[in-house]
């Protein structure tokens, strides 16, 4: 059910035009270092993990 809900939030994110914040959060790429060690998983790669699941 989570999975679900999410996807459907992916998609309607993917459509939003270039001035929504969610959307330009979505695409866009923050300036400066990351910390270090192994990279926490974000929202963005849990849907692709659903994504490629589903197939």
């Amino acid at each position: 059910m989570i999975k679900s809900r999410s996807m459907r939030w992916a998609g309607h994110v993917a459509r939003m035009g270039e001035k929504r914040n969610a959307y330009r959060i979505l695409v866009g790429k923050p300036e400066g270092k990351r910390p270090l060690g192994r990279p926490s998983r974000r929202w963005v790669d849990n849907i692709k993990m659903d994504l490629r699941e589903i197939g």
